[in-house]
């Protein structure tokens, strides 16, 4: 075989690469991608409520006081996400005649993580524990947890629950007219004292505040003026 022949053999391929890589740099080549996958969506954090059917649910009765109530609470979800107040909420009104002595409850989405039941009472000064003589019980009531088989419950709520009620004009006549002497109090019966509460007063209904964490005895507690000498 002849020199040159042996050297078309070899050049031939060599003259196909360069060819191939001088199209490849002034042609543009499509290039289909593969398509994304879909992102999934977040994991729930945390549990959902658990909602008791009314069914499998032992009703409490309402104390026998007038204006006491029993209600069935169901949970509400609060979302995956932190929500910023306010957040949805269940809300009741107690059942006293006199509509400026009703206390309303607010439960708040994610308070409680299972259905419960709840019974309000109200109860008279000279049914709870007293307080100093600097001091005066205006009004006092019993809030009291169950589960849906009628056990009592004393455990903290997951989140505050609210409760708001309305000043008389003689409960604010006891304070000298200065809604700032008002607060409402809780009875820790470990250490048999009255602790008071942050209260909030809202001046365009005249009513008060509260957050409350956990069940029990309520006290609203009137501190009178200092009296002048």
């Amino acid at each position: 075989m002849k020199i040159w022949r042996v050297g078309a053999l070899i050049a031939w391929p060599a003259i196909l690469v360069l060819l191939a890589l001088f199209m490849g740099l002034f042609v543009p080549v499509a290039a289909v991608a593969q398509a994304p996958w879909p992102t999934p969506p977040p994991a729930p954090l945390g549990s959902f409520p658990v909602v008791v059917p009314a069914f499998e649910i032992i009703p409490v009765p309402a104390p026998a006081s007038p204006g006491s109530i029993a209600i069935t609470v169901d949970p509400i979800f609060a979302g995956t996400v932190p929500r910023i107040p306010p957040r949805p909420s269940a809300i009741f009104v107690t059942g006293e005649g006199d509509a400026q002595e009703r206390v309303t409850l607010y439960v708040d989405a994610g308070a409680i993580d299972r259905t419960l039941q709840f019974t309000y009472e109200p109860l008279l000064s000279g049914q709870v524990p007293a307080v100093d003589r600097s001091r005066h019980i205006q009004r006092a009531f019993r809030l009291q947890t169950y589960d849906t088989a009628g056990t009592v419950l004393n455990r903290s709520f997951r989140y505050p629950l609210r409760i708001t009620l309305t000043l008389s004009e003689e409960e604010m006549a006891v304070a000298g007219n200065d809604p700032a002497r008002h607060y409402l109090a809780w009875y820790d019966p470990q250490r048999k004292l009255w602790l008071p509460l942050v209260t909030t007063y809202r001046s365009i209904d005249t009513t008060l505040l509260v957050r409350i964490l956990q069940p029990g005895l309520f006290a609203l507690i009137a501190e009178p003026p200092p009296v002048p000498k």
